[in-house]
């Protein structure tokens, strides 16, 4: 049976994203090169929550740490202070400030962390070398498998790390450390894969009872661990990537976390028969890895990729995500999936309510009636009554079916960054609405 843990959230109705903060800098060591301070992250999360239209939103915020993404890890105990606001004392107070403010604007804010990864600059090195909690080779000691930042990456011996006490020590300094985050109730645990060890050898399914007991222990202290993949390794599964492309787990393997880890970035390497049994209330993501997936099943937006200072375009990009991703992506969470016939993009899958989502086209019907059509759509927001969402990428004057039986006008406005705009309210006649939309506009519609 299922280990199934009682998660904080219902992550099939969130939106959960990423912030890309700071790396480190390569060409001035010592530095950090930031891409949002604090203040920045505000700003964007303001806008994003009228985006939104008030969407419970989940920021793991990357790079919040020493100098930045991936630096210093298994150590995750100092804000970057390259992020700080100049009216605060310090980035740690400014960190407290954003989690405070983002509050105000429907969005969690917490961290990006990982427990896999181990660099010899971290202060806790030693200790992780002294336990043993590093993957060793066949010579007994341990060895680097990636790089990143221009420095050797180990990887830490999950059996190890957790039986020797080391994780409970790392975690409870963590909670010490942030009880702001601690009280979000969730992290993200960045590429929390198994390895082997090979001296003494330690099988990848020891490794997975030690993630499980690890990410048990993180929610006994109140917090859910989301991830970056679905987790399916086996004993054939090398350490090292081939040709610097990810490892690619076992498609016939069970998923190893299931009900302990409620969402992940790419939920590929799911079989037909486990998108049908697996509720997205017990395990959703970002996206699935394959394009026919994402077209048939939708999900959830990653942001990070959208939200940057360098794009002057953001604003439409997300707003062009959101609507034509991850609003399908919640609207089908919400019906049980019944079946899925075809192949690739002749992919169909069946929901109760009368739903049918193709693959081929991107269209959405309901009870035959087309809801989505390609980047063309008009459907509920799940998260509030009597309210839709209707988007063209192209441009597109239709009438839409209302299934609101009381329905007699609708109020429409246009969605920006800035906040709602009012355009007009119009009829409805015969339990349709008809809307002109112009190209690249999203509308709420109130009825």
């Amino acid at each position: 049976m299922t280990e199934l843990l009682k998660f904080n959230y219902d992550y099939s109705k969130c939106m959960v994203m990423k912030l890309g903060m700071a790396h480190p800098d390569k060409n001035n060591p010592g530095k950090s090169r930031v891409l949002l301070t604090f203040a920045d992250a505000l700003e964007y999360i303001k806008k994003i929550d009228n985006i939104t239209q008030g969407i419970t939103k989940i920021y793991y915020l990357v790079g919040w740490q020493y100098l930045g993404h991936d630096d210093k890890y298994p150590d995750f105990f100092e804000v970057n202070e390259a992020l700080k606001r100049s009216e605060d004392e310090t980035a740690y107070d400014s960190f407290k400030w954003l989690c405070r403010e983002a509050g105000k604007h429907h969005s969690i804010i917490s961290v990006h962390i990982n427990f896999n990864d181990a660099y010899d600059n971290a202060p806790s090195f030693s200790e992780f070398v002294k336990a043993n909690a590093l993957i060793r080779g066949k010579n007994g000691k341990p060895r680097a498998i990636e790089k990143y930042n221009g420095r050797k990456c180990y990887k830490t011996c999950l059996k190890t790390y957790w039986e020797s006490g080391l994780f409970k020590k790392m975690f409870d300094r963590f909670a010490d450390t942030f009880p702001f985050i601690i009280d979000t109730g969730t992290i993200h645990v960045d590429n929390f894969q198994c390895y082997k060890n090979y001296a003494p050898r330690v099988s990848i399914k020891e490794m997975q009872q030690a993630r499980r007991e690890m990410i048990k222990y993180a929610h006994k202290k109140g917090v859910d661990i989301t991830s970056e993949f679905t987790y399916k390794e086996n004993e054939h599964l090398p350490n090292k990537p081939i040709f610097g492309l990810p490892r690619e787990h076992s498609r016939k393997e069970p998923l190893a976390a299931l009900g302990l880890i409620p969402m992940s970035w790419w939920c590929s390497r799911l079989t037909k028969a486990e998108l049908l049994s697996i509720p997205p209330q017990i395990h959703c993501g970002g996206e699935y890895g394959e394009k026919a997936y994402n077209r048939l099943l939708y999900g959830n937006m990653h942001g990070e990729d959208i939200v940057r200072k360098d794009n002057p375009r953001w604003a439409q990009e997300f707003i062009r995500r959101f609507a034509t991703y991850q609003v399908p992506g919640h609207f089908l969470y919400a019906h049980k999936r019944l079946e899925i016939t075809g192949a690739g993009r002749n992919m169909r899958c069946a929901f109760d309510g009368g739903i049918a989502s193709f693959a081929k086209g991107e269209r959405i019907t309901r009870n035959g009636k087309i809801i989505k059509d390609g980047s063309t759509l008009f459907l509920p927001l799940m998260h509030k009554e009597r309210q839709y969402i209707a988007y063209s990428e192209k441009g597109d004057r239709r009438s839409w079916d209302i299934p609101e039986a009381n329905a007699r006008s609708a109020r429409i406005y246009k969605i920006t960054e800035n906040g709602n705009e009012f355009i007009n309210e119009a009829p409805v006649l015969n339990g349709a609405l008809k809307l002109d939309i112009s190209p690249q506009t999203a509308l709420l519609v109130t009825l």
